[in-house]
């Protein structure tokens, strides 16, 4: 999160208002090589569903799904 660029409180609230991302631009995603795991994970498990309906061939297990909800909940880790 700390190589992310800065955005204000509004880019950040309008984001929220709309279950978006403050670094999701017209062509996409504007810090894709320093997303977050919660970003790398997007698309890839049950619980995270590309609303766009692209996934790869093989999802992430159910179980180590888990593990890494209970990594991401222990480490404190948030969405941007």
């Amino acid at each position: 999160m700390a190589r992310l660029p800065i955005k204000t409180e509004a880019e950040h609230a309008a984001a929220l208002a709309e279950l978006s991302c403050p670094h999701l631009g017209k062509h996409g995603c504007e810090v894709y090589s320093e997303r977050p795991l919660i970003c790398r994970l997007f698309g890839t498990t049950p619980h995270l569903l590309c609303p766009n309906g692209q996934r790869p061939v093989y999802m992430i297990d159910t179980k180590t799904e888990h593990e890494v909800h209970q990594f991401l909940a222990r480490t404190r880790q948030v969405l941007v």
